[in-house]
């Protein structure tokens, strides 16, 4: 990605956490989407069509908030069967976060990729 969507998208994440509700990427140029949500319990970034971008993204994100992600999935979109939705989930809160990630793990049609430390000890918390 180029020096201006890293900004594009940075800003996205800032107006994102201000606001705390849901702010839209669209990159013409490939026709990608990138869905943002911040809340108090977690951060999260969905990528639309070109899983390429994803490590760039989450690249971009976690230097920004100085983390990795604490979950990194995918699933088919429930609107379209044959497009598939990639989601970085920074989780901020210790109780929402376990909220959060139990949903998520607990869903079949996530196709979970990577959980932080951080993740894997929720889980453990669980069981």
């Amino acid at each position: 990605m180029e020096k201006e969507f890293h900004r594009v998208l940075l800003d996205a994440l800032t107006e994102a956490m201000v606001r705390k509700s849901i702010v839209n990427v669209r990159n013409l140029e490939n026709d990608s989407i990138i869905v943002i949500t911040a809340n108090e319990d977690e951060i999260i970034i969905s990528l639309s069509r070109i899983p390429s971008m994803m490590n760039d993204v989450i690249s971009v994100v976690s230097d920004c908030l100085g983390r990795s992600p604490d979950m990194v999935y995918n699933r088919v979109s429930v609107l379209k069967d044959d497009f598939i939705i990639y989601y970085m989930v920074w989780l901020n809160n210790n109780e929402g976060g376990r909220s959060f990630l139990e949903k998520e793990f607990s869903a079949p049609q996530n196709r979970i990729t990577y959980l932080s430390r951080k993740a894997l000890d929720y889980l453990q918390d669980m069981n």
